[in-house]
């Protein structure tokens, strides 16, 4: 089903946005060495752009890099492109100078400059077995001569541009000549249609079978091209490497049979998709989506999901547009049933790991979306730090230490991604690290509140969580379950607390928030005895009665202390006095509602 999409998502591509054919690969070439038809160096021409803070090469279509690996890699040249160590023997400077003694400098200078050297003659074979095979192209000829004239390649190491590509690490090359506006000499018709008919003579020996991917009758893939962007390393989606995975004398890609060009077609897609905007990261967690048609969901959902980090008010933005595609809950633009896709990826030290596969279509997800950050609205103060809307991974870092998304596990950020997308309950593992993290800090966060919130409203959505009704965005003072009550209590009794005593260090929210939301009896009774001293202490007598007022309506829902509350009454708690909190700290907000309370008595 991943491969099927995949490659409906290239030949989309190759049909409207030119995606490289099979054989070819768009490749970023910052620098391009310019020569007339006898070989003579015109110029070294810098083909980057700023893009955000950068410099960042144009892309060329290219005969797709060759993989290589092992002591003899220096063997295996790219066509007609490659890093300057093989266009033109320049050797790698030597990493880390400064902690080598001069006889390990001096002997790692000496391999840099071996290891360029034999890189440059297996290029130089390369292009004179391509002159060999296309005598009548020009291109070919002219960069034949160039490597055969030393001084050529010398005018490219005195050229102006030569120290900026230098600098850049396994800068790649490529060449043009002169009488070209654009096309590079790798470019050519007469190369491309040289090495497709190379191509179509290596399938002929190959072995057949029928493709899982397209149900045809094809030359089987024994190999599947590298996966760019997940892995420090290019690694492949599927592969098989060991013989206890081997079955009926099958090996390697054999084992799966994929056709040549549907496996073309789904790693091109794939690297196509972990190279674009339709890409977002969250911990170690990278994720593609992609639509069976064009449609801006897909890269709104990114900006939604993930933010922008050289725009933060662009998510909020992005949100607010999805709310408006919808009416009354539904969404109501023309594209409604067009099918989309989201994968989650992780890296693996052999291959790439699948943490999520959601098919769904643009209607079911818009809505989905909307009903994710409907969950998580959650009352701020007028002064509040936190955006309207809030992004996953700034969500998600409220769950760690120092916010590092690093020590999240994959598979919980996964999880909670799929279940925004699919509407579906969260993990339970979600909020037991909220709670956990409570009580670390000894205080609850606008972001893991919003989350809490979020798990508690799906689970009694999904009827797990029974005789609990959905909790609301503020205060809701007719709400009686034991957690949401004594979490308002301990709200009420703090802030008597600080009013009482303004230069305190650590207040009872300090010492006792964990034990107080989890074993209730062994505080509450202690806190509940210092209440009285707090509030004499307090200088104007109104507010005493106020808090007191507050105190006893709280109470009347609070028959006894339990000895202890579960992980939802935790959460519950933890949303009560997060609620409180909120409500107490909004100027007035007390004192107005104890007035009308008063004159609805004496009425």
């Amino acid at each position: 089903m991943i491969l099927h999409a995949l490659t409906q998502y290239y030949q989309r591509k190759a049909a409207f946005d030119g995606a490289a054919p099979e054989g070819f690969e768009n490749k970023e070439i910052p620098f391009v060495i310019v020569i007339d038809k006898q070989g003579k160096f015109i110029q070294l021409e810098d083909t980057r752009e700023v893009q955000g803070k950068k410099k960042v090469g144009r892309k060329f279509l290219v005969p797709k890099g060759l993989g290589r690996s092992g002591a003899k890699s220096y063997e295996v040249s790219n066509i007609l492109w490659d890093h300057y160590g093989y266009v033109l023997a320049a050797a790698k400077e030597v990493e880390g100078v400064a902690k080598k003694s001069a006889e390990e400098i001096a002997a790692e200078t000496e391999k840099n400059h071996i290891l360029a050297v034999n890189q440059h003659q297996s290029f130089v074979a390369k292009v004179a077995e391509l002159q060999q095979a296309l005598p009548d192209d020009p291109g070919i000829s002219a960069v034949a001569a160039f490597l055969a004239n030393r001084q050529e390649i010398e005018k490219v190491m005195q050229s102006e541009n030569w120290t900026e590509c230098f600098k850049t690490k396994g800068c790649n090359l490529s060449f043009r000549l002169v009488e070209e506006t654009r096309d590079l000499v790798c470019q050519s018709k007469l190369l491309q249609a040289y090495l497709s008919r190379h191509k179509q003579e290596s399938a002929a020996s190959e072995q057949t079978g029928i493709c899982l991917v397209t149900g045809k009758k094809a030359n089987i893939a024994r190999l599947h091209n590298a996966i760019k962007g997940v892995n420090a390393k290019p690694s492949p989606f599927t592969s098989v490497n060991l013989a206890a995975f081997e079955s009926y004398g099958k090996q390697q890609g054999f084992i799966f049979p994929v056709g040549e060009q549907a496996m073309f077609e789904y790693t091109t897609a794939l690297n196509m998709l972990l190279d674009s905007e339709n890409r977002f990261r969250i911990g170690d967690v990278t994720a593609v989506c992609w639509a069976e048609k064009p449609t801006p969901l897909e890269t709104k959902l990114v900006i939604c999901l993930n933010g922008q980090k050289d725009n933060p008010d662009a998510h909020i933005e992005e949100v607010r547009g999805l709310y408006k595609s919808l009416y009354n809950g539904r969404y109501k633009e023309p594209n409604a049933k067009d099918k989309f896709y989201l994968l989650g990826l992780s890296p693996n030290s052999a291959r790439i790991v699948v943490r999520f596969w959601h098919e769904t279509t643009v209607a079911d997800l818009s809505e989905n979306l909307a009903k994710w950050y409907d969950d998580l609205q959650m009352v701020r103060g007028e002064k509040s730090p936190y955006p309207e809307f809030m992004p996953l991974p700034r969500l998600l870092a409220n769950l760690v230490l120092d916010g590092k998304l690093e020590n999240l596990p994959s598979d919980l950020i996964a999880h909670i991604t799929q279940s925004a997308l699919d509407n579906k309950p969260l993990p339970v593992s979600l909020l037991q690290i909220a709670l956990r993290r409570n009580k670390a800090e000894q205080k609850i966060t606008y972001g893991r509140a919003c989350l809490i919130k979020a798990y508690l409203n799906r689970a009694v959505r999904a009827g797990s969580l029974k005789n609990t009704k959905e909790l609301t965005m503020s205060l809701d003072r007719e709400r009686s379950d034991i957690g949401y009550v004594l979490g308002r209590l301990f709200a009420v009794l703090e802030k008597t607390q600080s009013e009482a005593n303004p230069s305190l260090n650590a207040t009872i929210g300090d010492r006792y928030f964990g034990s107080a939301s989890s074993t209730p009896v062994a505080v509450f009774g202690t806190l509940m005895r210092l209440s009285p001293h707090h509030l004499s202490k307090l200088e104007y007598e109104g507010r005493a009665v106020h808090l007191k007022w507050e105190i006893g309506r709280i109470l009347d829902k609070c028959q006894k202390f339990p000895s202890h509350l579960n992980l939802e009454q935790q959460g519950l708690f933890a949303i009560g006095y997060y609620h409180e909190t909120q409500f107490l700290f909004t100027k007035d907000a007390l004192k107005n509602l104890f007035n009308q309370a008063k004159s609805a008595k004496e009425q």
